[in-house]
């Protein structure tokens, strides 16, 4: 049947800190981030209920509606959509602890804390899942959560999503190597994303507090060199307005790419600057994605924009178009 979904609500979980979700997506107007089973620190999940959940988003898609935590998201799409209880997308970020402390992240003022918050484990579910026939071959997954090298159970879960034949995206600070990481990026089925914010060692220590910027450089090198194509590495930029939000720091960001044999480039937008300012984006701001992505095209780099940067550039093309339709009535 043909209507309006997308695959995080077809085939889609997430596992959270704390809770299971449809998905990780907080930048549709709706809010996103529905929340099918709260208060869960691990252990065995009723299927039935999370299918039921699903189903009465679905069914009210079908009929024509919007879930309304799914309004204003960007990744609806209305398409032929393949009926099936089971899983090929997979977003985890159940874990909190990690070996930088940015000064944008939710963990910030409290990493002591977020350091040492014991996350559940998440391989007895997946193998569960496998058990119960619940995993689909050839489906995506993404790591996310605190810093992905550091989670004991993660090169075993890697290995069982490479051998499902998953593509993994991989967020990680790149300040450990993992040579897991470099075999899928080998074989083609990692894309692996390194958040470094600046274009500067002393821009990165501000943004990260930690001193690791020609380590993390080292190792985005090291994996460059093995990736299966120039796209599978991307280095991502997250503009946090009053710190980073240069184009002295953006060149040197993308001048970096270059010397690194970085073939793509993903550019943010800090979350609650984001958040609360929505509605009022300042110019400036969307002048500098723009310079961005040319001075990316101009270096030969392939340009994207993340999550909330794609939902707030659709947004300022849906205000255009409507301010040219009301100038022509």
């Amino acid at each position: 049947m043909i209507y309006k979904s997308c695959t995080k609500i077809e085939h889609g979980i997430n596992f959270d800190i704390d809770s299971i979700k449809l998905c990780c997506q907080y930048s549709a107007k709706g809010g996103g981030n529905t929340k099918v089973i709260e208060d869960y620190q691990g252990g065995p999940i009723d299927w039935d209920k999370f299918f039921a959940f699903k189903k009465e988003i679905k069914d009210l898609h079908k009929s024509g509606g919007t879930y309304y935590k799914c309004e204003g998201c960007i990744y609806l799409e209305e398409q032929e959509w393949y009926e099936s209880d089971k899983f090929n997308f997979f977003n985890l970020d159940y874990w909190t602890y990690c070996n930088c402390n940015c000064i944008y992240c939710h963990t910030h003022n409290k990493k002591d804390y977020y350091n040492t918050k014991k996350n559940y484990d998440f391989l007895p579910i997946l193998k569960d899942m496998i058990d119960k026939n619940l995993l689909m071959r050839g489906g995506d997954v993404s790591f996310g959560g605190g810093e992905v090298c550091l989670l004991k159970e993660f090169e075993e879960c890697l290995q069982i999503f490479l051998d499902y034949d998953y593509f993994i995206r991989i967020h990680t600070g790149c300040i450990d190597y993992s040579n897991v990481i470099e075999d899928g990026l080998r074989r083609g089925k990692v894309d692996l994303i390194v958040s470094v914010d600046s274009g500067t060692e002393e821009m990165h220590a501000r943004i990260k507090e930690v001193k690791t910027y020609d380590r993390v450089w080292d190792n985005l090198r090291r994996y460059a060199a093995i990736q299966q194509n120039r796209e599978l590495v991307k280095v991502k930029y997250i503009v946090i307005p009053g710190v980073n939000d240069t184009h002295e720091e953006i060149n040197a960001w993308l001048d970096r790419c270059v010397e690194f044999d970085i073939g793509y480039v993903l550019q943010e937008i800090e979350s609650q600057w984001f958040y609360s300012r929505r509605d009022r984006i300042p110019q400036y701001i969307y002048d500098l994605f723009d310079y961005t992505k040319q001075a990316a095209m101009d270096r030969g780099l392939v340009y994207g924009e993340y999550e909330r940067a794609a939902h707030m550039l659709a947004e300022r093309r849906e205000k255009e178009a409507q301010a040219a339709e009301d100038a022509e009535d």
